[in-house]
Formats: C-alpha cells, structure tokens, sequence
C-alpha cells in the first residue's frame, strides 16, 4: 500500500489527521515540516532489517526538489542518499500538555472576569448568577464536549474548518474558517486597547491625540505578537505562567473579601428599571464564549489525546465560571457604598480593590493587564494555526501556511498582524457585535456539522465520544446562539450594514473554493482537502 506525504505545522498525522499513519515530508529541521501537500503518492521504504516498518523520509534543505518514487533504502540511522532523500529520524516537535491546554483555553475564553461587569449590571446580582451557571451548563458545556470529540477524532491545525468540510464540503469549510478568523481578529485587536487604555486612566491621561494614541496601541500589539514570531513552543509555558500571575491577586481578592461581604447586597434588583436581557446575554456569550480555540493546536496535544484536550477543556471551563461567580459576588457585597453594582461598566473591578486597601488596587490592575495580554497571545496563537492550516490545505493562498524551523506559522502571523492593525482605531461596541455575530455563527455550523457526522459517519474512530445523554443540553445552546445573532443584527443599522457586508465577502471565495475542488475531482485528482483527510 502507499501514503499520502502530509504536512503539518508541528506534528505528523495519520488516519482523519492522526498521528503516526504514513510517511512525513521534512526539510530536516524540527518543527519545518513544509513538504507540498500536492506531492505525489510516496511509496512506502522500509529497513532491510524490518521490512515491514515504514520509515520517515527527511528531504535536503535544497532550494529546488523534484519529488520521486524511492524504492530502495539504506538504514534507518540516517546514513546514506536516496535520490535526494535522506533517511535521518524526526526531532520530536513540542507538545501541549493538560496545563498547556487549560491555559489556553482560559486565556482565549476569558482571561480574568475583566469586562464581566455588565453581567450584573444589566440585570441583578441573583439573574446575574443564574446567567452564569445557565451558560455554563446549556451553552459552554455542549461546545467542549463537540470540540473534545471532534479534535480527538480529526486532530489537525486546520481545527473546526476540517470538521466542517468534511461534513458539509469545501464551500462551509471555507465560511467557517472565514467566520472564525474574522471574528478572532476582531477579538484579539480589543485588548490592545484595553490595556493601553488602562495604562492612560492610571497615569491620569484624559486627553491623547488619534494618532498618538494608535501609536502607542500598535506598540503594544508588537511586543505581544513578539513570542509568537520567535518561539512559537514558549507561548503555552508563558500561558500558564500568565495564568498563575493573573490569577493570584483574584484569589487573593476572594479570600480578603469574603468576610466582609454584605449578603443583603446579593439579593438587590434595580427597581423602576426594567432589566436588559438582550445586553446581559451578549456580554455572557462574550465572556464565556471559545472553547474550540484548543482544536486548532489539536495535533500538538500530548497522546492519549482523547484524554488531554478533554481534561484539559474542562478544568479550565470550572475555573472560569468559579471565578465569574465569586468575583462578581464579593465586588458586589464590599463595594455597596463605594461602586454599588448598579452603576458598574466595563473596567471597575480593579478599582474596587480599593475597599481592601492600595495595594490590592494595583494586584487587580497587574492581574488586568496580565490578563488582557495572555488572551491576546492566545487568540493570536488559535488564528495564526488556523490560518497556517487552512493554508497547507489549499483552502487560502499557499504562501500563508510557511513556517520557520521553530515551528512559527511566520506568514499567518504577519498577515493577521496587519488587520490588528487597521483595527486598532475602530470603536469597542462595534468590534463586540461583529465578533459575536460571526462566532455565534460559526459555532452554529459546528454543531451542525457534529451531529451530521454522528449520522452519516457512524463508523469513524473517535477516541472520545460525547455521551447521549447530554444531547438535551444542545436545544437552549441553539437558542443562546439565535438570540445573539439577532441581537448583533438588530442592535443598529449600523451593526447590520457591517456584519452584512462582512458576510457577504466571504461567499464568492467559498464558491471559488468549491468550484475549484469539484473540478478538481471530475478530473480524477484529489484536491488539497482530499489528500489531508485521506485513510489509509
């Protein structure tokens, strides 16, 4: 039998995107796997010692190479030349851990409970609450479980977009990716401006120009982007070091506020003022919403995978929404008679910490900063593999699927950087609606795509499998996600105008795309898409 050379950012694939099923296309450099995935079927070698183990197959480091058919083999040592080949053992490529996925996935969910404020102030403290545990349960839940399942049975950088094509085609394939990366980037340019303005209000600065102000936010959008253009393996041990340093002084604000928590406070409504549930679900799906970002790194995850990302996924959803709940809580009961809950907005919390004293303030505001940060990189570092992986597939240009020999999808990062850029300038209300429309969107369509698989691939390995019973949480996960995009439509004319155009841009591409791909197979050939997904 034969096998598909593959390429991946990091790591082989086999079967569906697994690990470990077929020859692996290398320049010879860890972590630079930039074999074409539009080479041709390579034949199996094996040693002569062990003629049936496959070896892998390093290719020089030469500007120009003509893939061929070996046929014979040295042995597996590295010693020897075949026709351009060598046969030297892979460097193992960095993985990702339980901790390293836990850190991940807090950091692109939420980060700290910075921006929940609106939670209760939206509505009260009790529906508050209640917000909070309905969506973990009917709406978070569903979205790990699809992704836990879906990343262990097709583990690819390309994430949700392989889910997608390969049960709804290489059109869905390419609006998912499109919906997804638009709003990633649209996400990830906030905290820039979050953090540029935080640092502003405590320097005391009210008043900067337009430019200046730009300025400074395309600095901080550097240096964040920074880690990931020069070691891509550094950014899950900074994740988690980023989430111990953003996550003590919230612990430390807990404990120190618990005992002087006015309870009463808990159980206040806003009377003669009616609640605003439509805002208070927005800033929920805002706060709780991602939990797929894992599935774009999914074939960096450690084995057993279908323990890892799992494990990991859910650790750090009971995190997050533990601490939505007891921040909210304490601010709340302590800071009655200094920022009653009523008047809260985006940005308070650090300044409560003021209740317990000056240097609580200044934890809380590290512990922001910190925070905002590690969920830009994060965000960052989930698009960039999508792109990159969208890329080796054939789905976006070639060009943006490169990466250096530290495993750094360069070409992804740089053209992602560029639309942060132009994004920074753009107002915080209008980048909210326009992120959650397009992921409410795009998680839509991979819980379509979930149980359309359940259906019409029965048979398809999943190492992990999202048990039956929990298919009742999926009904009020369609609901959340209904009324958020028609919450994002409706908000303004301006809101429509915007998500409409953006909507619109990406369809003719997609029928490019699978015009492209339907030719592609009335002429007998596979197309980019074919050849990653192929089993053995």
């Amino acid at each position: 039998s034969s096998h598909v050379a593959r390429a991946s950012a990091l790591a082989p694939r086999g079967p569906h995107g697994g690990r470990g099923a077929g020859p692996m296309v290398s320049n010879g450099e860890a972590g630079d796997l930039s074999g074409s995935l539009s080479a041709p079927m390579l034949e199996e070698c094996h040693t002569p010692d062990d003629p049936g183990t496959p070896m892998r197959l390093a290719r020089h480091k030469s500007p120009v190479h003509t893939w061929k058919h070996p046929t014979a083999c040295t042995d597996g040592n590295g010693v020897g030349e075949l026709e351009g080949f060598s046969l030297t053992p892979p460097r193992a490529p960095a993985k990702l851990g339980v901790a390293a996925v836990v850190a991940m996935a807090f950091f692109n969910v939420s980060g700290g409970p910075w921006g929940s404020e609106d939670i209760f102030s939206s509505s009260c403290p009790m529906v508050g609450c209640l917000g909070i545990l309905t969506f973990t349960v009917f709406f978070c839940m569903p979205q790990v479980l699809v992704t836990s399942e879906l990343s262990c049975a097709l583990p690819s950088n390309g994430g949700y977009l392989i889910w997608i094509r390969e049960a709804f085609g290489d059109f869905w394939g390419f609006q998912v990716t499109y919906w997804q990366f638009v709003s990633g980037v649209a996400d990830a340019a906030v905290y820039p401006v979050l953090i540029c303005d935080t640092v502003m209000q405590v320097m005391g600065i009210t008043e900067m120009g337009l430019l200046q102000k730009w300025l400074w936010r395309l600095l901080t959008t550097l240096l964040l982007s920074l880690p990931t253009f020069v070691s891509i393996s550094s950014v899950p041990h900074m994740l988690v070091a980023m989430a111990i340093t953003t996550g003590a002084p919230v612990v430390t604000f807990i404990a120190l506020g618990l005992p002087r928590v006015d309870t009463s406070v808990w159980t206040q409504v806003q009377p003669g003022k009616a609640m605003c549930f439509g805002k208070m679900i927005n800033v929920l799906f805002w706060n709780l919403e991602g939990w797929d970002c894992v599935s774009t790194c999914s074939a960096l995850c450690e084995e057993p995978i279908e323990r890892t990302v799992p494990r990991g996924l859910f650790i750090a959803l009971a995190i997050t929404s533990t601490q939505y709940l007891l921040v909210l809580l304490v601010a709340a009961g302590i800071s009655e008679d200094t920022n009653p809950w009523q008047k809260w907005d985006d940005g308070t919390l650090p300044s409560i910490g003021a209740t317990l004293g000056v240097v609580m303030t200044g934890l809380l505001l590290i512990s922001s900063l910190v925070g905002n940060a590690g969920q830009y990189m994060s965000e960052f570092l989930e698009d960039s593999y999508l792109l990159q992986g969208a890329a080796e597939i054939g789905v976006v240009p070639r060009f943006l699927g490169k990466i250096w020999s530290s495993g750094a999808p360069y070409m992804a990062n740089v053209a992602q950087l560029c639309i942060i850029l132009v994004m920074l300038s753009f107002d915080f209300s209008d980048i909210l609606v326009f992120d959650n429309f397009f992921c409410a969107s795009a998680i839509s369509l991979e819980f379509a795509a979930f149980f359309w698989l359940r259906w019409s691939q029965p048979d398809m390995r999943r190492p992990f499998r999202v048990p039956s019973w929990s298919f009742v949480l999926f009904p009020p996960a369609a609901v959340v996600l209904l009324v958020v995009v028609i919450h994002c439509l409706t908000k303004s004319w301006k809101a429509f105008a915007i998500n409409a155009t953006a909507f619109v841009l990406g369809l003719p591409y997609g029928w490019w795309i699978s015009r492209k791909s339907k030719q592609q197979h009335e002429h007998g050939h596979r197309s980019s898409l074919d050849v990653l997904l192929e089993d053995d």
